[in-house]
């Protein structure tokens, strides 16, 4: 129910360690994302077949010896995680994905390297997945777990007290009750932010995308790719991943913070410094812009992305 998803939230949120909020986003935002999204020619990128696992270990080892000192600046900066060095494997898998696990490892599947058009791409892939570790996400989805799992018995004990529950049929029903409770208090807890989570390290693979001299302009992209690859028009309670418009538009307001931010670190500071530009006179209608000045034109719906 809602009621109990809130309890849940509520519950976990303090736990959750979130240190790095990104701006929010408007439906404008997410729509003019997700006409991009679904405007993006799918078959732009290399075919993960055509390239050799030789060449997409090699460039894999060539972006993260450069992300690398800057991913340790932001890491020691952040302050969240004691442990900044990292073990970066590639896996010839036919894999679209990448991963962060235990023992302060990421691993790099064969597909998502070939899906690259440049290295400012590929760097946001790895930027993102040592962001986890910076912010300590695996421990903190541990322990979001674990508080969902004795949310879940303690409800559900209380619920269940004083019953007269003594026969061996209800005191049997009443267990499977409980373990389906506590199952789902885990899956919830270890849930709830995992959307948060993944924006969060967004917003630091900006940072030590920016710092390790990579475009950012040109990371995003990989965004736009991985929003093709899914039907996800908008995120739900249960999302392991905020929806692709969502993403894009987030990381979007997030490139805006770390160019407006003087230091290059992640921080507060950096959203008082974006001060917002008062047109001096008011903006033209939509289908008063001149196509030639718009980084992508969408002739259906006459959509201009800037």
């Amino acid at each position: 129910s809602s009621a109990a998803s809130d309890v849940y939230k509520r519950q976990v949120a303090a736990c959750s360690g979130i240190q790095h909020e990104t701006p929010g986003v408007s439906t404008a935002d997410e729509k003019a994302a997700l006409a991009e999204i679904e405007a993006y020619p799918t078959s732009g990128s290399v075919p993960p077949a055509e390239m050799s696992e030789g060449t997409a270990r090699l460039r894999l080892e060539e972006v993260y010896s450069t992300i690398k000192p800057s991913a340790v600046e932001v890491c020691r900066f952040a302050g969240e995680n004691e442990v900044c060095t990292w073990v970066v494997h590639y896996n010839d898998a036919r894999e679209y994905n990448a991963v962060a696990m235990d023992g302060n490892q990421v691993v790099v599947f064969h597909d998502i390297i070939a899906a690259t058009d440049n290295d400012d791409e590929l760097a946001f892939v790895l930027a993102h997945e040592l962001g986890h570790h910076i912010a300590d996400h695996i421990d903190e989805t541990r322990k979001q777990r674990n508080s969902g799992i004795l949310i879940a018995g303690l409800a559900m004990a209380a619920l269940t007290s004083g019953t007269g529950c003594n026969t061996y049929a209800c005191l049997s029903g009443l267990q499977n009750a409980s373990q389906a409770s506590m199952q789902l208090g885990g899956h919830l807890g270890g849930r709830v932010f995992s959307v948060e989570q993944e924006k969060e390290a967004d917003y630091l693979a900006a940072h030590i995308i920016n710092l390790s001299g990579y475009d950012l302009a040109k990371s995003r992209t990989m965004l736009v790719k991985i929003g093709t690859k899914t039907d996800a028009k908008t995120t739900t309670f249960l999302s392991s991943h905020p929806a692709g418009p969502e993403r894009l538009a987030s990381y979007d307001k997030t490139i805006e913070l770390v160019h407006h931010d003087p230091d290059g670190f992640p921080g507060m500071e950096s959203i008082e410094t974006v001060v917002p530009v008062v047109p001096d006179k008011p903006e033209p209608d939509s289908n008063e812009f001149d196509p030639a000045k718009c980084r992508i034109y969408i002739p259906d719906g006459n959509v201009c992305i800037y």
